[in-house]
């Protein structure tokens, strides 16, 4: 039996819907492309003057920042399109398994192979591999 964006099963126990592909992907746009453009534009010109070296370090904490912030505080994208990240065995998610969650778009050298493999996952499966890595699904708010 379906009431509103949850699934009742057997016992009262209700699990929340799986977040549609598509949803999921306008949400990933506007997280992991546009808003990390941006930051990565402003820092970059807000350190300038600083050594390419320290700068490209800075840079790539700032994403790592950006990509748990995201999955444990708020994330705009999945606001927008009225889904959330929730734990597989409670509500709220750890700093650990936001960190897990991301390792394919956080290590600087599996970057473009991460972004292709979660983006099939995703398109093909509903799901991003790191998620379940993480222990962690996307639901509809």
């Amino acid at each position: 039996m379906v009431e509103g964006d949850q699934t009742v099963v057997g016992g009262g126990m209700s699990i929340p819907e799986a977040a549609p592909k598509g949803r999921r992907f306008a949400s990933a746009l506007v997280d992991l492309l546009i808003i990390p453009i941006v930051l990565g534009v402003v820092a970059g010109l807000l350190l300038l003057a600083v050594p390419e070296m320290v700068r490209n370090i800075i840079l790539i904490v700032v994403n790592i920042g950006w990509l748990i912030f995201r999955d444990k505080v708020f994330s705009p994208g999945r606001k927008m399109v009225g889904l959330k990240l929730i734990s597989t065995s409670s509500e709220n998610i750890t700093i650990g398994q936001a960190f897990i969650r991301n390792i394919l778009l956080i290590v600087p050298f599996v970057l473009v192979v991460g972004y292709i493999v979660e983006i099939v996952f995703l398109l093909t499966k509903g799901n991003r591999v790191a998620d379940q890595w993480a222990g962690t699904r996307v639901v509809v708010a």
